[in-house]
């Protein structure tokens, strides 16, 4: 399948890490706002819209809305579904601040809040709502100030002042806590009093009302550009799953899709951002849904093959998205070894989670067909994984779903420099690196 793809894979000398990930929007109003690692830069969706001529752009896996929110800036109109709730918060944050909010009360507001902060008493109601994975991972005083804040917010009547001041205070909550986000966990320092093997050396952990300050005066710095850029313009954010939001949409909506899904890579982002979904609310329960419900990447999702089938009944195009998984031969090479290597696996369920991401994958790259006008474009960011020193060419799979179902790939974009495998897989099978990719699928016309 290589030689097959192999003249259209092409590295790309102004494809960087910085442009394909988070990095690139350290600095951006409003995308500064809020530290969401697994997004990529407004920058390299502007690259990537500059010449479609688009007037339609969705992102089915949209994060905080890097790339809805970069069409919306071009003219365009902009459509995100995300399932996390902290990437739509996000990205509704910016809208709401670009349209309409009035500095002097946002500013009463967020003084306000701070001022709470210095209050004698606290509503214990109001008390961080902890789930086991975030036990102590705040010092007590913050623990009250946190009290304090929800007490403040839960208070305002204008929804747009509370969504803003609620994503200001979940932005911080990793640089007050005890905890940092680290590939696919969470790392605990041991002031935390949690036994902890692979150690967090922090400093001195900040007040919330010092890291909060800090954060609303970038918002309140940020205001101006925002509604010279989005201001006027409002995409549609949905909540909810891919796998059952595109199919509810009419065909042929879209002149571009823009987007990067989970990677088949076992970050489980429900543990990633334990802290902000405790924050919001998700008990233990509605934590292990939504982990279900994510695209499977994790070696804890299910099978969602029933559950599917339920909502697609035996429609051409699901049967299609099953057989294309079932009969692809790279992918289904590749379980072969992971099978005959089980005992080998730090976790047997790997090979579930490599035959459940395709199958989920086969049945999105489907949808976006349906959805793409004639001529329209697919870009998707994507990294290949290793399991047991198995590659699995994510690139090659995906882009073969794509022909099955009716698109041309035209390119398999790479970066000059691919990742490297884990130390762990390093140490018993050498060191080998594997592509990073940004894919580039077409409708063809008529």
């Amino acid at each position: 399948m290589y030689d097959r793809f192999a003249s259209r894979i092409c590295a790309r000398d102004n494809l960087s890490r910085r442009l394909v990930s988070y990095q690139g929007n350290k600095q951006a109003p409003g995308l500064r706002w809020l530290k969401y690692k697994e997004g990529f830069s407004a920058e390299l969706v502007q690259a990537l819209l500059a010449r479609t001529g688009a007037k339609t752009v969705l992102d089915p896996f949209s994060g905080s809305g890097t790339s809805a929110l970069t069409a919306s800036s071009l003219g365009m109109h902009g459509t995100g579904i995300e399932l996390m709730p902290l990437g739509n918060m996000a990205a509704r944050a910016i809208i709401t601040a670009s349209n309409g909010l009035q500095y002097d009360e946002y500013a009463r507001a967020s003084n306000g809040l701070i001022d709470a902060l210095s209050a004698d008493s606290y509503d214990d109601a109001l008390l961080f709502p902890h789930v086991p994975i975030t036990e102590h991972a705040f010092p007590e005083h913050t623990e009250k100030d946190l009290a304090k804040a929800r007490e403040y917010i839960s208070g305002i009547a204008d929804s747009s002042l509370s969504t803003i001041l609620t994503l200001a205070c979940v932005s911080v909550l990793e640089e007050v806590s005890y905890t940092r986000k680290d590939g696919q966990f969470l790392r605990w320092d041991p002031q935390s009093g949690r036994k902890v093997s692979r150690k967090l050396h922090k400093a001195s952990l900040p007040r919330l009302a010092e890291a909060l300050r800090r954060r609303l005066d970038e918002i309140a710095e940020d205001l101006p550009s925002l509604k010279q850029k989005y201001g006027g313009s409002i995409p549609e954010f949905i909540d909810g799953s891919s796998l059952t939001e595109l199919r509810k949409m009419p065909a042929e909506s879209f002149d571009v899709v823009v987007t990067s899904p989970p990677y088949a890579n076992r970050y489980d982002y429900t543990r990633i951002y334990a802290l902000e979904l405790a924050y919001l609310g998700y008990d233990g329960a509605r934590f292990k849904e939504l982990r279900q419900e994510l695209l499977s990447a994790t070696v804890e999702n299910r099978s969602k093959r029933k559950q599917l089938a339920r909502e697609y009944g035996n429609s051409p195009q699901f049967l299609k998205a099953l057989a294309m998984t079932d009969n692809q031969e790279a992918l289904q090479e590749a379980l072969t070894i992971l099978r005959l290597n089980a005992d080998s696996l730090s976790n047997r369920n790997v090979i579930t989670l490599v035959e459940n991401y395709f199958t989920e994958m086969a049945l999105v790259v489907s949808e976006l067909t349906r959805l793409l006008k004639p001529g329209g474009s697919v870009f998707m960011v994507n990294d290949n994984v290793r399991y047991h020193g198995q590659e699995i060419p994510v690139d090659l799979i995906l882009s073969d779903f794509a022909e099955q179902s009716g698109l041309d790939c035209e390119s398999i974009w790479t970066l000059n420099r691919g990742k490297g495998n884990s130390s762990q897989q390093m140490g018993r099978f050498g060191r080998q690196e594997l592509r990073k990719c940004v894919y580039h699928w077409r409708k063809p016309n008529g």
